[in-house]
């Protein structure tokens, strides 16, 4: 009988403690040590991609951010392209709990696939049971 590896979901915040260097950061560090290894699947969803890079963007400037998007790219981290059931998923979501818009497609992810959220926004407790989350 084969094994079901977990599969984890980042937010635009656990990522961003990485690409930042900021306080946490081994803790979501370690998860993609794992999906290098194959012991585990690390997904983020297109959108939040994007936020992480245009905050970075804000920040440090485009040229920082261009750089960092290379470099995500490079991580054991699966991206998840914008399509029209998820979209309409994070839509209901996004209209039934006061997430942000982008943390609503991060929670679409992660019911879709029954993933575990990797975060750091208290903003997905409004999400009840509804979504597992480790806290970063």
């Amino acid at each position: 009988m084969q094994s079901v590896k977990p599969c984890y979901v980042l937010d635009a915040c656990a990522l961003l403690r990485v690409a930042q260097s900021e306080r946490g950061m081994e803790k979501v560090r370690d998860f993609l040590y794992a999906a290098a290894r194959g012991e585990c699947e690390m997904l983020m969803h297109q959108i939040n991609l994007g936020e992480v890079v245009y905050r970075i963007a804000k920040v440090y400037g485009w040229d920082v951010a261009e750089r960092k998007r290379h470099e995500i790219g490079m991580l054991p981290i699966d991206i998840v392209p914008f399509d029209e059931p998820l979209f309409w998923d994070a839509v209901r979501i996004k209209g039934e709990h006061p997430l942000s818009y982008a943390d609503a497609f991060a929670a679409a992810l992660a019911i879709a696939r029954g993933a575990t959220l990797l975060t750091t926004d208290p903003e997905f407790e409004s999400l009840g049971t509804r979504v597992p989350r480790l806290a970063i």
